[in-house]
């Protein structure tokens, strides 16, 4: 069998030699021919087969190479973040994906263990958001988030950033800013100042679980999916109690749907599994099997 190759170099903060021994551990572990692209074969220090797309340092080089290698190998193995598997799907390939989390977060239900079993390995598919904006459609398995500060590492550090800065190449540290925004689903509208915006597929986890608000209902009345608008902004990494209790009281308006589009206006960045992908105007539906993944 033919294994295809995608790592993102620039995931987590970028390849050490930890996360090197990871991938050619792994592919020790699939015993498959590899296949990938000169610029990987040469990061991660492998032999390899290789296939020719542009280099960027962009997530065009994963969606390009996902695509490419979709044509020649059985499987695709991604190494990367949750945003890089995030566009490992936007490729929309028919191969099924490995996905091993080297990320900030790797929160991704479509992640496999480090330690996996090659042996156990199960073909399922999973579901996701696609969201629309602009040209840009991608796939989110996490949310889709509007809000001024994604998550990011920096000098090792897990840390907030500036999103419209992250767009332009720099990793600039800042504080949630709050924007104005309105949600539509069908004809329930949400608008207001708000410090953060989620889109998620509703979670099992929720059930039976007031505390968690609307999203409970929404799970327990089996809805596939649930808007929150947040009157805080809850992506940061450097918030202590005293900051927290200076937030509260903290307010969540949620917008509960199944197969509606919702619509999202916002002045503020619009962000798919952590990665910026622009401004101003979003359209969330649910992508039903979204992806094929081993697991």
């Amino acid at each position: 069998m033919k294994l295809g190759l995608v790592v993102n170099p620039l995931a987590g903060g970028g390849l050490d030699e930890k996360k090197i021994e990871l991938i050619r551990d792994t592919l020790r572990k699939l015993s498959m021919e590899v296949y990938t692209s000169r610029a990987v074969a040469d990061a991660v220090k492998i032999r390899a087969r290789t296939v020719e797309i542009p280099v960027s340092m962009t997530r065009e080089d994963t969606v390009n190479l996902v695509k490419k290698l979709d044509e020649i190998v059985d499987i695709i193995v991604i190494f990367g973040g949750d945003g890089t598997m995030s566009d490992a799907a936007s490729a929309k390939p028919s191969k099924p994906l490995l996905c091993i989390g080297i990320g900030t977060t790797n929160v991704s239900p479509v992640l496999a263990s480090h330690d996996f079993d090659p042996e156990k390995l199960k073909e399922v598919k999973v579901s996701g958001l696609q969201v629309n904006v602009g040209d840009e459609e991608r796939i989110a398995f996490n949310d889709v988030v509007v809000g001024s500060t994604i998550l990011s590492t920096v000098n090792g550090e897990r840390v907030q950033v500036d999103a419209r800065e992250f767009m332009r190449g720099r990793r600039v540290v800042a504080v949630p800013r709050k924007f104005r925004a309105r949600v539509e689903v069908g004809e329930r509208v949400v608008e207001g100042v708000f410090g953060n915006i989620f889109v998620a597929l509703t979670d099992k986890r929720f059930l039976g679980r007031g505390i968690a608000g609307g999203a409970s209902l929404s799970a327990f009345l089996g809805f596939k999916a649930v808007v929150a608008c947040i009157s805080e902004g809850i992506v940061v990494s450097t918030y202590s109690k005293r900051d927290l209790m200076k937030l509260e009281p903290i307010v969540t308006r949620t917008l509960s749907f199944d197969d509606e589009i919702v619509r999202i206006r916002a002045d503020e960045v619009i962000s798919c599994d952590g990665n910026p992908i622009g401004e101003g105007y979003a359209e969330v539906k649910v992508a039903e099997d979204a992806v094929r993944i081993l697991k």
